[in-house]
């Protein structure tokens, strides 16, 4: 089955446990239309199913399939070799070559951050860096008070 970012953060979401559409589309950072979209595809995918939970007040979740299961697992291991490769080629002064790869990962990073599914040091190798906590130093233009005016 051919990756897709949207299916692959509703999956990772799906994997910590049974969910309302309201609560994917709040981890995944989208919205519930969105997911509800998502979850019909990867529903008649056999990736995930519809279930009723509750006794008295009854709500509708989703859980993974065995195949859902199956399949994460592949695109886990994708997404890790991707982020190795990108790293590679950065290494190697290929940067563009780098952001092509990472492109079509872009939506699930922060995600996967968030989880704890990808280690920080690998995402910040691939994308480049983290950003310098110091600002850079800049020149400064002395401010005596008694000279402005208001």
């Amino acid at each position: 089955m051919q990756f897709k970012a949207e299916y692959y953060a509703v999956l990772e979401a799906l994997a910590t446990g049974d969910k309302t559409v309201s609560e994917i589309a709040e981890l995944v950072d989208m919205e519930p239309h969105e997911v509800e979209s998502i979850l019909s595809s990867l529903t008649g995918l056999g990736l995930v199913e519809r279930r009723e939970k509750g006794f008295l007040f009854k709500k509708e979740v989703y859980t993974m399939t065995g195949r859902g299961w199956e399949v994460l697992h592949v695109w886990r291991q994708q997404v890790r070799e991707t982020m190795e490769r990108v790293v590679e080629l950065r290494q190697q002064g290929r940067a563009r070559e780098a952001e092509a790869l990472l492109e079509p990962l872009g939506p699930v990073l922060p995600l996967l951050l968030t989880l704890g599914l990808l280690d920080m040091s690998l995402y910040a190798a691939a994308v480049g860096g983290l950003p310098s906590q110091e600002p850079a130093p800049e020149e400064v233009e002395e401010f005596d008070v008694e000279d402005a005016e208001f």
